[in-house]
């Protein structure tokens, strides 16, 4: 497979989040599968285009553990694994999952890739575009000789005394090795994109809201704060649901599987028989939301649109009792996302899809990217 010598970023529309576009793949595929390689599981999620709808053929989720043993020393996550291994590990989750199509979008994890939000005084679009990429050096953390760069300027309808610039970097070498990755499985990489704008896209949609999105990963949370479709805020924060189970591991002297059992049975439980479960997790649990409520609150003391509510979603949201407590802790509406809501599926399987749609909103964004961004 060949593939262009130069690849960039191309620049955002009002919603539509950043991809590393292939671009002589020409045309809008009838079929895409969405690929996220998370640390603790495999998602992938096929959709099939039919006049401007996006309806579900398969899915499936497989995990990650026993695939990913030698490390490379390349990026973060997944990313520091050799090759061969994520690319056995993805063509088996697409072989049980019966994924056929070939055209895939794949996420970038969070912490492998940077977002920031940068202000200008109010000067020409040539100008900030100029400038730009000498600002880029004072927030990414890498030489920009070694990353793909794309920003945004972001509307703001309101009067300020400075614009505002969404900047997104991704390392080269991840991109690379995407490359090499793709080239053993045999897929054709349609666009690849930092997981954050994924989550946006399957989450929010169109929404003018002002919502904050909660990531809750294995390894990192990811907040994201969401304005007319626009992100115009990404922090992450080095914790994640694994930070749980090996605290029960821990307190409770149980192995690593009967404490994710535990974590996924009791959640955080208020029954007496169960509190010595709860005991142990609510203390990280309560740390974790008094940094994002802090976050946010920082975001609200300078934006003129306040966040109005919160969504769930990645698999750690997925513990009992999490959005009731974030509720009394943030003191606005929270919810846990369903991305398949915005795809058609079968109505039979409606109730399952929403049990385990946390998990899949990274795998149906990237999915959804070809519909929502041609």
């Amino acid at each position: 497979m060949r593939y262009s010598e130069r690849m960039e970023i191309p620049f955002l529309k009002k919603i539509l989040p950043p991809g590393l576009n292939f671009g002589f793949l020409s045309g809008k595929p009838s079929q895409v599968v969405g690929i996220d390689i998370g640390t603790y599981s495999t998602k992938v999620v096929q959709l099939r285009y039919e006049s401007e709808r996006a309806i579900l053929e398969t899915y499936g989720e497989l995990l990650t553990g026993g695939y990913l043993k030698s490390a490379s020393g390349v990026g973060s996550g997944f990313l520091r694994f050799l090759d061969k291994d994520i690319a056995t590990l993805l063509q088996d989750v697409m072989r049980e999952s019966k994924i056929t199509a070939r055209d895939a979008v794949l996420a970038v994890p969070a912490t492998s890739g940077f977002t920031v939000t940068i202000p200008f005084p109010k000067i020409s679009v040539k100008e900030i575009n100029d400038a730009v990429p000498l600002e880029a050096r004072k927030y990414v953390p890498i030489p920009l000789s070694e990353v793909t760069l794309a920003w945004m300027i972001l509307d703001n309808e309101e009067p300020r005394d400075t614009i505002e610039v969404l900047l997104i970097a991704v390392p080269r070498e991840v991109v690379e090795k995407f490359k090499r990755i793709t080239d053993i499985v045999g897929i054709r990489p349609r666009a690849i994109e930092i997981e954050t704008f994924s989550v946006v896209r399957s989450l929010i949609g169109r929404d003018p809201t002002t919502t904050a999105v909660i990531n809750m990963g294995h390894h990192s949370t990811t907040l994201t704060v969401v304005d007319r479709g626009v992100v115009r805020l990404s922090h992450n924060f080095n914790h994640g649901s694994q930070e749980l189970t090996r605290a029960i591991e821990r307190g409770l002297a149980v192995d690593e599987q009967r404490a994710e059992a535990l974590k996924r049975e009791m959640g955080l439980s208020d029954r007496i028989e169960e509190r010595e479960i709860t005991s142990v997790m609510m203390p990280l649990v309560t740390s974790l939301l008094m940094e994002i409520s802090h976050t946010m609150q920082t975001y609200n003391r300078k934006a003129v649109r306040k966040i109005q509510k919160v969504d769930f979603t990645g698999g750690g949201s997925q513990l009992k009792g999490l959005v009731e407590l974030a509720a009394s802790q943030f003191g606005t509406e929270v919810t846990r996302g369903n991305p398949f809501s915005r795809v058609v599926t079968p109505p039979f399987i409606q109730p399952m899809l929403q049990e385990i749609s946390p998990s899949f909103s990274v795998a149906i964004g990237l999915a959804l990217y070809e519909l929502t961004s041609r």
